[in-house]
């Protein structure tokens, strides 16, 4: 209800306008009046109305006056309408310079006051409406400093309800979804905000792409007289079955005063870091108080096993390697950053192999998700499905590349020789291993990778042996033994003519640099 104040010198006029205008069905109720000027100025800016009705002629401060006083002596001014026995123009001109919304002349015609209270009341909605949002607005721009700037505290200058409280929380909410209409799903949300008590102790805000940010304080808590449990679960529920919406909530640490909120936001950014190993839809830092996330990466085995699989264009040893990767993840407690890290590098080295054999990635239906899905959010079985789905697509193109280009046949035995240089191969034992002319393949390794094939099982020998020199105290004849020569003086002298320095010099000068 909006608030109305009377100002008129005639007790019977007032008492005649109360009876006579149906107050409540425009929205409005009669906090106060006056029979002057003066007193009316100190209830205005005590009971703040949002309209005042106010006659001309008035003892002490008369309402044109009392109009001007107002508009410049307080911060906030109500609308005025004018209600007035004089038909000098002079006053009608003064009267809508001050901004008065309408000059009516007694005696009070009732019909011609309600159009008038209907015409005012919705301006003020509007106003209102307005003034509330840019009070938001401005509410959120201080908050977003304190919350990403740790330097930064509250401007102590600057008033508004929210910053009134004594605790604040930080809420994270990720839509789980590729190609939804998020704009939709945020005004679907903001609308069931709106239905709660206390609107000026929250703010909320688009923090990404797919996810939004909500900020409460204990007052809002208390007008909706639920906890901070209560709250996500209220709110969980309202996003899943009255909005199918596929969500994530985290909550992070609650902080006593304003200037706390950016540590509040951190540990929610971190408990994003738990979504691939918790099975849960909410999580809170209490959570997590006693957890640990890493973010590295998984062993290069698992790739090089990955990769075998594909080239093997074996669907169900692809399916359990990648359950098995999904799983070590999981064991070594990886972070949600780091699960992208493991799925961004074998998808690099998917589509590496791809373009080696001059094929086109743009073929699999699902590169676009697939290179798209972080900037999303994803549940972990959503991302599996993509990513196995990506995989089988991926891995059938190669199969149809390799079976139609040499070139994968060139590739395969580049891999070849990488898991068989330990064992004396040949150029001829490789051709007969792939069904090839020993000399038509020798020219076509070297015209793809522009190196003889002798040369190049020597140098993959070689950067073996630097690598057990470096990290193994084998001897020099065990080196030679481990990367395919049987005659260990062989070895010492290809090594001192590839590398300069004999493996023994080259193991020293390691040992020395590190001491």
């Amino acid at each position: 209800m909006y608030k109305v104040y009377l100002v008129d010198d005639d007790v019977y006029v007032r008492k005649g306008i109360k009876t006579l205008i149906d107050w409540e069905t425009y929205g409005f109720t009669i906090c106060g009046e006056a029979d002057n000027g003066e007193d009316a100025l100190a209830d205005i800016q005590q009971l703040q109305p949002e309209l005042v009705l106010t006659d001309i002629r008035m003892p002490v401060l008369d309402g044109l006056d009392l109009i001007k006083y107002t508009k410049e002596s307080l911060t906030y001014s109500p609308y005025f309408i004018v209600i007035s026995g004089y038909t000098d123009f002079k006053y009608a001109q003064r009267a809508l310079r001050y901004g008065v919304k309408d000059f009516i002349l007694k005696p009070v015609d009732q019909e011609e006051i309600h159009q008038t209270l209907e015409r005012v009341a919705t301006t003020i909605q509007k106003d209102c409406e307005s003034r509330h949002l840019q009070d938001k607005m401005e509410a959120m721009t201080e908050m977003k400093k304190i919350i990403f700037d740790e330097s930064c505290k509250k401007d102590k200058n600057y008033q508004h309800p929210f910053f009134s409280a004594e605790t604040y929380t930080f809420l994270k909410a990720e839509f789980n979804s590729m190609g939804i209409d998020y704009q939709s799903c945020f005004t679907a949300i903001e609308n069931e905000l709106l239905t709660l008590e206390g609107q000026e102790h929250y703010i909320w805000f688009e923090d990404n792409v797919n996810c939004f940010g909500l900020v409460i304080n204990d007052l809002f808590l208390k007008a909706n007289k639920l906890t901070l449990e209560q709250f996500l679960i209220q709110q969980y529920n309202t996003y899943t079955t009255k909005l199918e919406l596929n969500i994530n909530l985290y909550s992070g640490n609650t902080v006593n005063g304003i200037d706390g909120l950016a540590t509040s936001y951190k540990s929610a950014k971190k408990c994003v870091q738990f979504k691939y190993l918790l099975n849960k839809q909410i999580i809170t830092s209490k959570m997590i108080e006693e957890k640990d996330v890493y973010f590295i990466d998984l062993d290069q085995s698992y790739y090089d096993d990955m990769l075998e699989f594909i080239e093997e264009n074996s669907q169900r040893k692809i399916e359990e390697q990648l359950t098995k990767m999904i799983e070590a993840c999981t064991e070594l407690n990886f972070a949600k950053d780091a699960f992208r890290t493991v799925v961004n590098r074998l998808n690099h080295k998917i589509l590496k192999s791809i373009k080696e054999v001059d094929g086109d990635e743009q073929e699999i239906s699902t590169l676009k998700e697939m290179l798209e899905w972080e900037e999303v959010s994803l549940t972990l079985g959503q991302l599996t499905e993509l990513w196995l789905q990506f995989i089988k697509e991926a891995t059938l193109l190669l199969a149809n590349l390799n079976h139609n280009n040499m070139k994968g046949t060139i590739h395969q035995i580049k891999k070849y020789i990488h898991s068989h240089f330990d064992q004396p191969i040949t150029l001829k034992s490789i051709a007969t291993t792939f069904y090839m002319n020993p000399v038509y393949m020798g020219q076509l390794f070297k015209k793809t990778y522009g190196i003889y094939f002798k040369d190049y099982i020597l140098k993959v020998r070689m950067d073996e042996a630097k690598k057990l020199l470096r990290k193994t105290d084998l001897k020099v004849y065990e080196v030679a033994e481990k990367v395919g020569f049987t005659n260990p003086d062989y070895f010492v002298t290809q090594f001192e003519k590839n590398v300069g320095t004999t493996p023994s010099q080259y193991r020293k000068k390691l040992m020395e640099q590190i001491s």
